[in-house]
């Protein structure tokens, strides 16, 4: 339940980000894609860690679960993007591009978790240390300005693996006792979200002291977690139990990969004059492509499979 709720949550900020031309002049409302990413990550790394992995041998067929779940929909977008966009690439831009650079760093970042688990599964706190390290000399030693402000691969390979790793750590804990405190767990988790913004407002206007901008990622993981054991709690709950609350969270949250590689050909301005409005219409719109997306990308699944299609799977809400 916990985890459904996050991921609700983390493709609605990712897709707020992405709302610049619908705000219009309140354009700076079209963020939380960092926060976003956090999460979703966060819940990749815990959902992974639940089941033992099975031996450096059982990662090729691990890793085509991956593929197998992801590179149907970047296909499936790829082909949309071309059939009613007019947009031409190659197989190989496909395959390493087509999923932007989010894709891109999660699959790599798949194979990482992999083997920390085989090897490393009782060692999480070392590997945490390690990785945030790593992400100290990168930033420095790489002259990585203000990696939460930037766009693209480059400024990200290390730093949000440690997110990833996070979720794994949080996913191999016992947190059934601080589910009762439930709105000390909201409040922190709105007041590590402040403390991010009040950290890369600070500087970007104040670039003497870029330096303080990676300290960022810290209230992004004490976001993650507080915010995890807050939907772990009884309010939570009550809405994930509620039947509208639940086929939202799931279908949604569901359709978060989806969402994320069709959302940015969709967006348009047409809509701007109901302002608010529009961005509910726009969201919409999107939840929709998605879905069909997703129609589409077990289509193509379905037909690299020896076994008879199977529709009423194809077309399933969640």
């Amino acid at each position: 339940m916990g985890i459904d709720i996050l991921k609700f949550i983390a493709i609605i900020m990712i897709t707020n980000s992405h709302m610049g031309l619908l705000y219009g002049k309140y354009a700076a409302l079209a963020t939380g894609g960092a926060i976003g990413n956090a999460l979703f990550l966060f819940c990749s790394g815990f959902t992974l860690f639940l089941k033992p992995f099975g031996g450096p041998l059982g990662f090729p067929n691990w890793y085509k679960k991956r593929i197998n779940r992801i590179y149907p929909s970047v296909l499936a977008v790829a082909i949309v993007l071309c059939g009613f966009f007019g947009e031409q690439h190659d197989i190989i831009d496909i395959i390493v591009n087509g999923g932007r650079w989010f894709v891109t760093l999660i699959m790599v970042y798949y194979v990482a978790l992999y083997f920390i688990g085989v090897y490393c599964r009782d060692k999480l706190n070392w590997v945490m240390g390690a990785a945030v390290l790593a992400i100290g000399l990168w930033y420095f030693l790489g002259d990585v300005k203000y990696p939460f402000a930037n766009d693209g691969l480059s400024s990200k390979w290390f730093l949000y693996f440690i997110f990833m790793l996070f979720g794994s750590k949080v996913g191999l804990m016992d947190t059934s006792r601080q589910e009762k405190y439930q709105w000390r767990n909201l409040i922190l988790a709105i007041v590590s979200i402040a403390a991010y913004y009040a950290i890369i407002t600070l500087t970007l206007r104040i670039r003497s002291i870029y330096y303080f901008h990676i300290l960022a990622f810290v209230p992004l993981l004490t976001m993650s977690y507080f915010l995890y054991l807050w939907a772990k709690g009884s309010f939570a709950r009550s809405i994930y139990d509620n039947r509208v609350g639940h086929f939202l969270i799931r279908f949604i949250g569901g359709l978060c990969l989806e969402i994320y590689l069709i959302q940015n050909c969709l967006y348009t301005d047409k809509f701007n004059s109901l302002f608010p409005l529009n961005l509910l219409i726009m969201f919409v719109i999107i939840v929709v492509a998605a879905y069909l997306l997703r129609c589409l990308a077990r289509l193509i699944s379905q037909t690299f499979k020896d076994a008879p299609y199977d529709w009423k799977k194809m077309v399933e809400i969640y």
